[in-house]
């Protein structure tokens, strides 16, 4: 009878130990295929970080100012309506002079005459998404600015700037006041058409 009860605890101690490695071996398993989960969501993880950094990058991208179109458009246009003894258009101006909210505008390029006899000026700016209108109302409301307050004197520049152009190409919108002794506005308006093409 101690024989047999021997042989049942040895019995019971070795499916014991059976079972014990059992559970050892599937915990390991379970221990190894959640370090698996864990590698293949931080690997997710690392993919989608990587992938909306990218996308990102190609948001900012498409948010950056084109400087080369911006400065081609200008000198298409200065080809035909010279600007003379120009100065660069600067933030400064464009924010106190033309009245523009710079925060609608990704970038531009442009020339103003520094002669006081003259009033020719080019400018091409490039808005931010959605916000060409909103530059294009405050480019309208310096022309009208210019023809009855600034200019009021020079019954010349004031022909000139009431017959100003605005004109608006997806993000870009352009203005150009002929110079005092500049081109007709019809060849103004053909270098406008072709440079925004």
């Amino acid at each position: 009878m101690k024989k047999m009860l021997s042989i049942l605890c040895v019995a019971g101690l070795a499916l014991t130990l059976l079972a014990g490695c059992g559970n050892s071996s599937s915990s390991s398993s379970a221990a190894s295929s959640e370090d698996t989960s864990a590698v293949s969501s931080e690997a997710a993880g690392s993919e989608a970080a990587s992938s909306e950094a990218a996308s990102s990058e190609d948001s900012a991208a498409a948010q950056e100012a084109d400087t080369e179109k911006l400065s081609a458009i200008v000198s298409a246009i200065e080809a035909v309506n010279e600007v003379p003894n120009s100065i660069p258009l600067e933030e400064f101006a464009l924010e106190n002079d033309l009245g523009l909210t710079m925060d609608n505008i990704l970038g531009w390029a442009g020339d103003v005459t520094n002669n006081q006899a003259d009033c020719a000026l080019v400018l091409a700016v490039q808005a931010k998404s959605g916000m060409a209108d909103a530059v294009k109302t405050e480019l309208e409301a310096y022309k009208e600015a210019i023809s009855s307050n600034l200019y009021a004197e020079f019954a010349d520049k004031v022909a000139k700037a009431q017959d100003s152009r605005i004109v608006v190409s997806g993000d870009y919108v352009v203005m150009v006041i002929a110079g005092v002794d500049g081109p007709d506005y019809s060849e103004i308006d053909s270098a406008i058409e072709s440079a925004l093409a």
